[in-house]
């Protein structure tokens, strides 16, 4: 009977050792999936926000919320929900035994536990607010970071690296004063479960001491109460620590859900959405439009003109004009502007995003290259082109040839912003994109402003190739870029105060007079934008 016992005994424990790992494995498992299917998520809905919001936040915030918040928001699932989960049993057996054996002494453990986990449950507030601010100076260094690492530059340029590190070290101080107080609440409240523990042990001592005295139970019965005792405090102090951990994972949770909850770009769209399509002959129309970024002060204000197919307009004006916001209306950036949009007729706010963007090219002023392939980089202009198809784009862009002396041709990466590159490479990297995209509208936003003369008349002669027989607008600080434009709209204040061709406006006594005899017909090279070629 002996070795029955020890047999079926070892059975048991064999049992026990081979499913609960492979319950922890398992519990794992789906933890690091969620954490995972977050994470996707998050990453998804940044790249879908409007940009409004996105120009509302420094991409170090959107940068810890991704990795740093995400992995906050698992760590309390990680162990502690699976050891209350796996000491309920226990703990329900153990407390259904001591029942049996003695109500008040049952009563008296479950009471002292309960008033743990309620100690642990008034300091939840306190330690959540400190969570808060701990994970918020976690997103501020990562953006300071960020800032030190992409203007490294002006930093040592400027030599200003020493007030930098005591910004950043501000922040680092910061960061370790609140550690250091969110700790002293762990440390003191975790003494105080460690007390309470104590006096759970001697109070039934004394208690069951006395019940004996009374002839109610047997010392055999205190004894088994209190080994038995172990699982319950065991449970109870493991739902006050879970109690106070979940305050900094939900610090983290709330930082991921606040940029979830934000509505897509998608979502702005369908919500703003006008069933208004008016049937016009014109690729472009703005009437009567009316914007702010701020909801107060208007950057543009009234602004109307028509463009047709293939006509190329230019548009000029003091820096702060409004001439960028109009091109960012047509990418679709914003859609909250009043007054009407027509794209081919239809209104603007009526377009899918998917549709819009097909319908647009656009080459900025600051090209920005991923820390990728020359190949990949220009293939996001279409991303089922063929590699020819990509090597006839670069050709077009005049960028062929310094890509071939490259060490692995259009295989070799740019690094982060296209940093091994030229600033005149990197925008014919961007116009041969554009140049594969080949939509009919094409925008130009102060595309040759940045470079010197060499690189921009390589420049300007991979421009011609991308405008042909495309519907383009034109933004330049040099004239040189525009002066053979079909239409000049001079905007001003965010207003539209002249409109004509290069001859027309010189011969006026006109705002464009004025700003080309400012100094922009200095920067007028020789090899002008034919956009008529």
């Amino acid at each position: 009977l002996l070795l029955q016992g020890i047999w079926f005994l070892f059975k048991g424990f064999g049992i026990i050792v081979l499913i609960f790992p492979f319950i922890g494995y398992v519990y794992q498992y789906a933890v690091r999936k969620t954490t995972m299917i977050i994470r996707e998520n998050l990453f998804k809905h940044i790249m879908n926000l409007p940009m409004r919001e996105i120009s509302k936040r420094h991409s170090g915030d959107f940068l810890s919320r991704i990795n740093f918040d995400v992995n906050t928001a698992e760590g309390v699932y990680s162990w502690q929900v699976m050891i209350i989960l796996s000491s309920t049993l226990s703990t329900i057996g153990s407390s259904f035994i001591i029942f049996k054996i003695n109500k008040i002494i049952f009563i008296y453990i479950v009471s002292i536990g309960l008033i743990n986990v309620l100690i642990n449950y008034l300091f939840m507030n306190s330690i959540r607010k400190i969570s808060n601010e701990i994970q918020n100076t976690f997103s501020k260094i990562t953006q300071k970071l960020s800032d030190i690492i992409g203007g490294a530059f002006i930093i040592r340029s400027f030599n200003i690296g020493k007030i930098i590190f005591d910004k950043y070290m501000e922040l680092n101080n910061s960061l370790y004063k609140l550690s250091l107080k969110r700790v002293k609440y762990f440390s003191f409240l975790s003494s105080l479960n460690y007390s309470i523990g104590t006096l759970i042990f001697f109070g039934e001592l004394a208690l069951g001491g006395l019940i004996i005295f009374y002839n109610q139970i047997t010392f055999g019965d205190l004894i088994a109460t209190v080994q038995l005792m172990g699982p319950i405090f065991w449970f109870f102090g493991n739902i006050g620590n879970f109690i106070i951990n979940l305050q900094t994972s939900l610090a983290g949770a709330e930082r991921v859900f606040e940029v979830l909850d934000l509505p897509s770009e998608k979502e702005e769209i369908e919500r703003e959405r006008k069933e208004i399509v008016k049937n016009n002959s014109e690729i472009i129309r703005f009437e009567d439009v009316h914007f702010s970024y701020d909801g107060d002060e208007e950057v543009l204000k009234g602004i109307s003109f028509s463009i047709d197919e293939k006509m190329k307009v230019a548009f000029v004006g003091e820096t702060g004009g409004g001439k960028s916001t109009i091109l960012k209306l047509l990418l679709g950036f914003y859609k909250d502007y009043q007054g009407s949009i027509y794209i081919y007729g239809k209104e603007l706010r009526n377009y899918s995003i998917d549709e819009l963007r097909n319908l647009i090219s656009y080459v900025p002023q600051d090209v920005y290259l991923f820390n990728d392939t020359i190949l990949e980089n220009v293939r996001y202009g279409k991303l089922d082109a063929k590699e020819e198809d990509v090597i006839n784009a670069l050709k077009l862009a005049n960028a062929y040839e310094f890509v071939e002396r490259l060490p692995n041709g259009i295989y070799t990466k740019v690094g982060e912003r296209g940093i091994s590159l030229s600033g005149g490479q990197r925008q014919r990297i961007a116009i041969a994109r554009g140049i594969l995209k080949n939509s009919p509208i094409l925008l130009l936003d102060e595309a040759t402003s940045s470079l010197d003369s060499e690189s921009e008349e390589l420049v300007v002669q991979a421009l011609r190739n991308l405008m042909k027989d495309k519907t383009t607008l034109i933004i330049a600080h040099r004239l040189s870029t525009i002066v053979d434009a079909d239409r000049i709209i001079v905007i001003d204040d965010g207003k539209i105060i002249e409109e004509g061709n290069h001859e027309e406006l010189i011969s006026l006594n006109s705002k464009y007079k004025d700003l080309w005899e400012k100094g922009f017909k200095d920067s007028h090279i020789k090899d002008t934008l034919d956009v008529h070629s």
